[in-house]
């Protein structure tokens, strides 16, 4: 029983701790029959639609995921965990112009509520957007609050946010995801000046004009169709998964990168890490040296433990 009063079995537990790469074949369909039949149970039940968006969102059922948390919301009204969990949905289909869109109307609903007064802002802004908080207290909001900001900031001149952003990529409390929305932020106004950036144990200096976009990224690309090539016909949907797996780490990390920089051990490490999620030991290569392939595998397992922590 958990500090709710919820009972959850011992499954639902060690995933709720460790995630979806902790569970076998068995613990992974005796997780997703108890989240169900408890939803279908209990459909405004908070802590059980959570936990199973977050189950639909690390096995890839993002559809799923969507529908629920979107049905929760309508019949519930806001609700910030809701709503950040449904931010690693629409992220995962690219879609993050919609999940904004969702945010915006429920935090109107909510502000309209409780009649919430603006505070009035030393930072100006232009007249048709006014920002619901003052912004030199960005770091204290809520991630979901954070990323609307954000999301409106690319039609704003920034260079006053400036001071308060470049605080936060320097410290490396703060959520990695939201650190690499502002990074690209500052690449899109073309911010011309060196900055220093904290994020997953890992400092370093970087100029965002001079950093290429993620999209942009040869090593990502090189990465990305190697593992076409090994999956794309022989196991599409977990090609498709570990696709988007890697997208989420590269973005957790921008602007950092994987290291060391040799797409082929990636490769192959995440072609085994992918497989034994599912029981399966296949490599690729034995020619690559697998001390440097089970290193790799350490930092994909620790990245996946980072990410359950922080997204979002």
């Amino acid at each position: 029983m958990n500090e709710s009063g919820t009972f959850f079995p011992v499954s639902v537990k060690k995933f709720m701790e460790k995630g979806i790469a902790s569970l076998s074949e068995d613990e992974l369909m005796s997780t997703l029959h108890y989240l169900e039949n408890a939803y279908h149970q209990e459909p405004c039940n908070e802590e059980i639609v959570h936990i199973l968006i977050q189950f639909y969102n690390q096995t890839d059922k993002t559809k799923k995921a969507q529908e629920m948390g979107q049905n929760f919301l309508t019949m519930n009204g806001y609700n910030k965990d809701i709503l950040g969990e449904l931010s690693v949905t629409f992220m995962k289909e690219n879609n993050m112009d919609t999940y904004f869109t969702l945010v915006r109307h429920y935090m109107e609903e909510e502000n309209k509520e409780t009649n919430e007064q603006i505070v009035d802002n030393v930072i100006p802004f232009p007249k048709q957007f006014v920002p619901r908080k003052d912004v030199r207290g960005f770091a204290s909001w809520q991630t979901s609050e954070q990323l609307e900001f954000l999301q409106e900031a690319r039609f704003l001149e920034i260079d006053d946010f400036l001071p308060i952003f470049k605080q936060f990529l320097e410290d490396d409390q703060f959520s990695p995801f939201v650190q690499s929305m502002i990074f690209e932020l500052m690449q899109e106004k073309e911010i011309d000046e060196e900055m220093e950036v904290r994020k997953i144990a890992k400092t370093g200096i970087f100029n965002p004009s001079k950093v290429p976009m993620l999209a942009e990224n040869e090593f990502a690309q090189a990465l990305f169709a190697g593992l076409a090539e090994k999956l794309e016909h022989t196991n599409p949907s977990l090609l498709e998964q570990v696709l988007g797996i890697i997208q989420q780490h590269l973005f957790m990390l921008y602007p950092f990168e994987l290291e060391p920089k040799n797409p082929t051990i990636w490769i192959n490490a995440y072609y085994k890490w992918a497989n034994a999620m599912y029981g399966d030991n296949s490599v690729i290569s034995d020619e690559v040296n697998p001390v440097l392939v089970e290193d790799a595998i350490a930092i994909i397992e620790d990245l996946e433990i980072r990410q359950q922590n922080y997204f979002i």
